[in-house]
């Protein structure tokens, strides 16, 4: 069974963030080779604290997916260490969520040949599906060319804010997600190709497969 929940940092149990630290260093360091801080085999930073918000797809008790939504008002990644990249500021807008620390871990996809759910577009469906239910307007994020071109072709309508550079001369794209009805009805026609359920469960929050 698949579900996709919302917890507060310090609402998290220590086993799950423990998880999920360990997911984050195997994906960021490990396969992409990003400049994150690291502890041992763990992956995390200063905006891992009481202003933070995590979704966690969890496919039987196991963290498959997960991301990271800081409030806009709240020190996070954009008005922080990726303000470099960008000739561009940021708004400081509590209705606005900034989303970091995306990832889909392949290897746990590989592992569980009995679904064919699409992992990555639930996720997607429940960053908007969750920021709708607390009342926020948008969702701002930077992402590398790859991940771009992956937003852009699940049907999710997206506006490019500004381009910059990373720290290794590769463009990075500063995002705003739109969580309007045609990005929700497109990825729930796209979901509803590997999984039957009705839209009107589809949008509701939290998930539940």
């Amino acid at each position: 069974m698949f579900n996709l929940i919302s917890v507060d940092y310090q609402d998290i149990i220590n086993d799950k963030l423990d998880e999920l630290y360990l997911l984050r260093k195997k994906t960021f360091k490990d396969r992409l080779d990003w400049q994150v801080s690291c502890v041992g085999d763990r992956e995390f930073d200063q905006y891992d604290n009481e202003h933070t918000h995590y979704l966690l797809g969890c496919y039987d008790g196991y963290i498959i997916s997960s991301v990271r939504f800081i409030s806009m008002k709240h020190p996070n990644m954009i008005t922080g260490p990726f303000k470099a990249f960008f000739n561009y500021q940021a708004p400081e807008e509590e209705s606005l969520l900034e989303s970091s620390r995306f990832f889909v871990d392949k290897e746990r996809m590989k592992s569980l040949a009995e679904t064919k759910l699409p992992f990555c577009h639930l996720l997607f469906l429940g960053m908007i599906n969750y920021t709708r239910t607390i009342g926020k307007n948008g969702i701002m994020t930077v992402c590398s060319k790859s991940m771009y071109t992956l937003l852009k072709r699940s049907g999710w309508n997206i506006a490019i804010e500004c381009i910059g550079l990373s720290e290794k001369k590769e463009p990075v794209y500063l995002l705003r997600l739109g969580i309007d009805d045609e990005s929700q009805d497109r990825l729930i026609k796209y979901i509803r190709r590997y999984h039957y359920c009705e839209d009107s469960y589809l949008k509701k929050w939290p998930i539940y497969l």
